[in-house]
C-alpha cells in the first residue's frame, strides 16, 4: 500500500542484517511488517508505524499513533499490539484532517483535566485542581 518513508539502500541492508540475527519467531513477524510501511489498526482505525518488535513468543509490536497520519488528541506509543490487528493502508488523503490536539508535554500538564473530561463517571475535579477518582 504505502510506505510512510522510503528506505535508503543502506537502511534496507541494515534491516536485512538485523532480521538475519533475530530468532525465527521474530523473523517471521518482522518479515511481514516492515518499519517503513504504514499500517491501520483494525481494532481502532488508527494509522500507525511500527517502532519495535518484542523478543517474546508470541511476538507483539510497539506502534506509534502520530498526528501526521491521524487526527488524535495526543500522539502516543502503544505496546503489546497483536500483529494480526494490523493491515497495510494508504497514506492520508489531502482532504483529511490530521494533527494532534496536545503535545506529549501538554498532555502531561493537562492530565487531570483530560481525566475529568473524558471519564466524568470515574473522575471528578477536586478543589485543589487535581483529578480524583469517584
Amino acid at each position: 500500500m504505502a510506505n510512510h518513508y522510503e528506505p535508503t539502500p543502506e537502511q534496507e541492508a541494515d534491516w536485512q542484517q538485523w532480521l538475519a540475527g533475530r530468532p525465527e519467531v521474530i523473523r517471521k513477524v518482522a518479515s511481514r511488517f516492515s518499519p517503513w510501511m504504514l499500517y491501520r489498526m483494525k481494532s481502532t482505525g488508527h494509522r500507525v508505524v511500527i517502532t519495535s518488535y518484542s523478543e517474546t513468543d508470541p511476538v507483539t509490536l510497539t506502534v506509534a499513533v502520530l498526528g501526521r497520519f491521524n487526527r488524535v488528541t495526543m500522539e502516543r506509543r502503544v505496546f503489546g499490539i497483536d500483529p494480526d490487528d494490523l493491515e497495510e493502508c494508504p497514506l492520508p488523503g489531502p482532504d483529511e484532517e490530521l494533527g494532534s490536539t496536545f503535545t506529549q508535554e501538554q498532555a502531561v500538564e493537562n492530565l487531570d483535566m483530560m481525566r475529568v473530561l473524558v471519564r466524568p463517571d470515574l473522575w471528578e475535579m477536586g478543589e485543589d485542581g487535581k483529578a480524583r477518582q469517584r
